[in-house]
């Protein structure tokens, strides 16, 4: 049986870096045999407010090696913790400490229930019940516990690993065939993707494992499943049981910070928040996966399937871009001139060949249909020989926008759909869970970073840079003109994609303004051009 010091007291002639720390760490809830440092959350919002963490480990001391179970609590992003130390004979009764501390505050205070179809703890009546949050780094602990990653299901496709955040070191030069634009915009991205990551998740070192942000994935989707149920009457989400639990058990698994006193409406997941969520997943995985230093000349797309070129946006080469671009809106969106500042030639591997042969295989089928208001017509950047092809099934050049911290997400996975297709309408994606583009500049400059922007509010830019947009070739086939907006998971049959057209579409808030042109299959899009701008 171990001794308790005093909350806040080291141990008599040690401070925080007196001692060592180790692993594995847990990662299961209710499983911490075997396991010596492990971090959990609890977010209860029943009329406490409280987001909390609590972090325990077993340490050694490096002056004379004794044994002492350590444990941390407090809110989570707190920068000044609660702490506490028990003094322990050895090895094991530190262990033995740690175990049992960390049991009576998980499954002691908990029961198995089934959530939407997820079997997980939740706390018993009148108790607080902290679940695991596993964690590949982090920010809470003694300063040596954070040098402890892991990455419970991380994917084996990614080649960097898990180190940990450190000091980004300027790149000295970059191979003759990556340009120093390109290898200047990487890390760019990458220390602005690992900077919103950190303020996100409230400590100057979180991040969840694969695992977690998985299982968040997953909440997410279930989320979208009960507003089938429920409806997306903001009142209905919030009052509604289920979905309050789906929101617990997502901020208990990942330690996202909640402003003290936030609205229902801006935490509870709900047609208002799910896509920010996703959004906030695709970033966190980012940075889970960006290499810490930054992009290197011999790889600057840190294992990314992409060859990425910067074009003067003042040479022949791109001048068609920005002639037509500039034209390309109705100005009814409250921006200036669109002021590129650069542009990207971006090929994902493989996915032109796949845009091309499903093209191929519906060019027959094709037969007038509704257009985009703004269409590039002169396409130097395609080969003659693709033209016809492109003509026939309506590859069209569209615009997609979306917050700086998930630039590097999508030239990693392209524009990817939820693993499940949900056929809810939720605020981002009105017309289901697909690859949206528009014809205006100006429509797609609302999803951005910009300052002023109508869907982000200018949230996840990237420090001394600009924002951004995507040029995406799309596969427009045979357009089904939505009249009435639906959460679509596929074009109707005998169609190939959703057009949510601008002064006709109803929505449940009205007539839609801006037009929106909606796919449901990955293959039906391929990347161009990445383009930097203001406006």
């Amino acid at each position: 049986m171990g001794t308790k010091l005093s909350k806040g007291e080291f141990p008599s002639g040690h401070g925080a870096n007196d001692f060592e720390c180790f692993g594995p760490p847990a990662t299961k809830d209710g499983i911490f045999e075997g396991t010596k440092i492990a971090d959990m959350g609890c977010f209860t919002q029943d009329g406490k407010d409280s987001n909390k963490m609590y972090h325990a480990c077993v340490c050694k001391s490096k002056k004379n090696g004794d044994w002492y179970a350590y444990f941390e609590w407090g809110r989570t992003g707190s920068s000044h913790p609660d702490f506490q130390f028990v003094e322990c004979s050895d090895e094991s009764d530190a262990c033995q400490e740690y175990e049992s501390q960390l049991h009576s505050k998980n499954d002691k205070r908990g029961q198995w229930v089934d959530i939407a179809g997820m079997k997980t703890l939740q706390a018993k009546p009148g108790k607080d019940c902290y679940l695991v949050r596993p964690q590949a780094v982090r920010a809470t602990g003694l300063p040596d516990a954070r040098k402890i990653t892991s990455n419970d299901g991380a994917k084996t496709s990614v080649s960097a690993p898990v180190k940990g955040f450190k000091p980004i070191k300027k790149a000295k030069s970059a191979a003759p065939s990556i340009d120093r634009e390109t290898l200047a915009l990487m890390s760019d991205l990458n220390i602005g993707t690992v900077n919103y990551t950190k303020s996100s998740l409230g400590g100057s070192s979180s991040l969840p494992t694969q695992s977690a942000i998985d299982e968040a994935r997953l909440v997410l989707t279930k989320a979208e499943e009960r507003i089938l149920i429920v409806g997306s009457d903001e009142n209905d989400v919030i009052a509604d049981k289920e979905m309050n639990d789906l929101t617990r058990l997502i901020y208990s698994r990942i330690p996202k910070v909640k402003k003290v006193g936030a609205p229902n409406s801006e935490w509870v997941l709900g047609p208002n928040n799910i896509l920010r969520w996703r959004q906030d997943c695709d970033a966190f995985e980012s940075a889970l996966y960006s290499s810490t230093m930054a992009p290197q000349a011999s790889d600057p797309f840190a294992g990314m399937p992409l060859t990425m070129s910067w074009i003067d946006p003042r040479s022949s080469s791109a001048s068609w871009i920005v002639d037509w671009a500039g034209g390309a809106t109705k100005r009814a969106h409250g921006f200036g001139r669109l002021d590129i500042k650069n542009i990207w030639a971006v090929r994902r591997h493989g996915d032109d060949d796949r845009m091309i042969t499903y093209a191929s295989s519906i060019q027959n089928e094709v037969r007038g249909g509704e257009e985009p208001l703004f269409r590039a017509k002169n396409r130097p950047d395609v080969p003659s020989s693709r033209m016809p092809i492109y003509n026939k099934s309506k590859v069209r050049l569209l615009w997609h926008g979306t917050r700086s911290v998930n630039v590097s997400s999508i030239l990693r996975k392209g524009l990817m759909l939820p693993q499940k297709l949900v056929g809810v309408s939720i605020n981002g994606a009105l017309f289901g869970p697909g690859v949206y583009g528009a014809d205006d500049w100006g429509k797609s400059a609302g999803y951005t970073s910009l300052r002023g922007s109508r869907w982000a509010g200018g949230d996840g830019g990237v420090s001394n840079r600009q924002a951004f947009m995507f040029l995406m070739d799309v596969v427009l086939g045979v357009p089904y003109l939505a009249k009435q907006g639906s959460g679509f998971t596929s074009a109707p049959k005998g169609y190939h994609s959703v057009f949510g057209k601008g002064g006709i579409s109803r929505m449940s808030f009205g007539i839609l303004q801006n037009n929106e042109w909606i796919v449901y299959r990955t293959e039906q899009q391929c990347l161009r051009y990445l383009i930097e701008f203001n406006a």
